[in-house]
């Protein structure tokens, strides 16, 4: 089964063929893993999340494979692990210290703007019901502060600007914080 192959099976959703060959690919994760301070279980779940990384870029719309699937996915997994290994303050091995030196990859970009959304949702997750209101009509609706004034019931247009800030440095707060 080709590259091409098994991104199309993605998809279409026709993951049953294409989960096993991706499988073959994990041994190598594995090893890396296991010999950068990691046990077998935490492999597994770098590989698993890796496994959803690829997919979810695949059905984006926006994935070109510039390299060998295989390649892709070890460098995936292996900017996870080095994720992980970083959040447990464990030692970094030289050869992941000199990677994590080169020039930053799509693949890197992609993983740290997955982060950045995921922190970014839970920081709106904590807001309150009416800063999250407003965060949703001003940046995702494109809706004008006036609109938003005369919706939410606030007396100025002022009012609602000074309500919208004060809700991005709570988000910013948590940011900070977590």
């Amino acid at each position: 089964m080709t590259d091409a192959e098994i991104l199309q099976l993605i998809q279409e959703e026709k993951l049953r063929p294409v989960i096993k060959k991706l499988y073959t690919y994990y041994p190598v994760v594995k090893k890396h893993i296991i010999g950068n301070s990691g046990s077998r279980q935490e492999a597994e779940d770098i590989f698993q999340d890796s496994l959803i990384v690829l997919f979810t870029k695949i059905r984006s719309g926006n994935f070109e494979l510039s390299s060998g699937l295989h390649t892709y996915l070890f460098g995936v997994a292996r900017l996870l692990w080095l994720e992980e290994l970083r959040k447990k303050n464990k030692k970094i091995s030289s050869e992941t210290i000199a990677y994590n030196q080169l020039a930053e990859t799509g693949i890197e970009a992609d993983i740290r703007e997955d982060s950045k959304v995921k922190k970014a949702q839970a920081a709106i997750e904590q807001l309150g019901s009416k800063c999250k209101q407003i965060l949703e009509l001003f940046y995702f609706k494109k809706v004008s502060m006036k609109e938003i004034a005369n919706d939410l019931g606030f007396s100025s247009e002022k009012v609602a600007k000074n309500q919208k800030y004060r809700c991005i440095e709570k988000a910013k707060e948590y940011l900070k914080t977590n």
